[in-house]
């Protein structure tokens, strides 16, 4: 369950709750954040469309993505994460201003603006990272699931990088390569900050073959 800023600010002070109105992320910087995933997870899947092309023997071939089910497929994620993000965000700095007042219980507005501020710079130099590694990978592992798919290629997946912290992710490297069709059954990422992805070896596409790859359209 996510949890619920709202109820974060209904319990701040009127003073704190003034502050948190003129910081927090309203509806159209849900909409801004959507827009600017969508570009990112565009961009990444129709690169890697390109990628397992020339896996297959197909160099050259480059991936679009038209007006279809798959777009609004990506777009919904990002629609789905936009929301999760701004609403992290107010919650987040709903705590970060109980904590000011805590520990400055006569701190005015400018005391509250010029900390948040702080506070927003340090949040912003590890989550939008973390954003956007998600993002990224997301896009690309969705890709790869859907070229193996809709082109009916087979062969074998490793998961990469070699080394995991998480146990999921730990259990896919012991178990070295996996079927395609099993890797695209369980696409990554599998947990936040999930640096994995499964490196492919397709088997070949005859040639001739190649300008009926389906590319995105």
């Amino acid at each position: 369950m996510p949890r619920n800023w709202q109820q974060a600010v209904d319990k701040l002070s009127n003073v704190q709750k003034l502050v948190h109105l003129a910081m927090r992320y309203d509806s159209y910087d849900e909409e801004r954040i959507r827009s600017e995933l969508l570009r990112v997870r565009r961009r990444a899947y129709e690169d890697e469309l390109t990628l397992q092309a020339a896996r297959v023997g197909c160099p050259g071939r480059r991936g679009r993505l038209g007006n279809n089910v798959t777009l609004s497929e990506l777009n919904d994620m990002c629609r789905e994460d936009a929301a999760s993000i701004v609403n992290t965000y107010n919650y987040d700095l709903a705590a970060a201003i109980k904590a000011i007042g805590d520990q400055t219980p006569r701190a005015n507005r400018n005391t509250y603006v010029k900390r948040l501020m702080d506070w927003d710079a340090k949040r912003s130099a590890w989550k939008l990272p973390q954003i956007a590694l998600y993002t990224e990978n997301s896009a690309r592992a969705k890709a790869q699931q859907d070229f193996y798919r809709f082109n009916a290629v087979f062969g074998v997946a490793m998961l990469l990088p070699k080394q995991a912290q998480c146990p999921v992710c730990q259990g896919w490297i012991k178990r070295g390569e996996v079927s395609l069709r099993e890797a695209e059954a369980h696409p990554p990422p599998y947990h936040v900050n999930c640096p994995h992805y499964w490196h492919t070896k397709p088997e070949r596409v005859p040639r001739h073959e190649c300008p009926m790859l389906w590319m995105g359209t």
